[in-house]
């Protein structure tokens, strides 16, 4: 006995056992099946899609998606911005203008020369 033979004669017992069972359902059950049948079969020859078809686990996946992104831009959007505030008031002027900046580029050897050029 080859494997289709086994398959074939598989498939032929489960459908007599299935067509056993639908005989045995009472009125009541087999009216329900033929009723959702034949809804089903309407619903595929429309074919229109609508809002209400959409299964509600992708609906409420979507709202926490969406709600995740509000949250997460607001919060980017509101993070507190840091001032620069300089340590010195007198060193406002400084930072302000522009054509100092110069100075900064020598600062080690203008500390250098704080410290050591009076000890001449």
């Amino acid at each position: 006995m080859n494997i289709d033979k086994r398959e074939k004669e598989f498939l032929q017992r489960i459908k007599q056992e299935l067509d056993a069972g639908v005989e045995q359902l009472d009125p009541v059950t087999l009216a329900r099946l033929k009723s959702g049948r034949m809804r089903a079969l309407e619903k595929a020859h429309t074919g229109g899609w609508r809002f209400g078809d959409i299964p509600r686990w992708v609906t409420a996946g979507g709202f926490a998606t969406v709600t995740v992104a509000v949250v997460a831009v607001s919060l980017w959007s509101a993070a507190p911005r840091r001032n620069m505030v300089a340590a010195h008031p007198e060193d406002t002027e400084i930072v302000a203008s522009q054509e100092q900046f110069d100075l900064y580029d020598d600062l080690e050897f203008y500390r250098w020369l704080a410290e050591n050029g009076d000890a001449r």
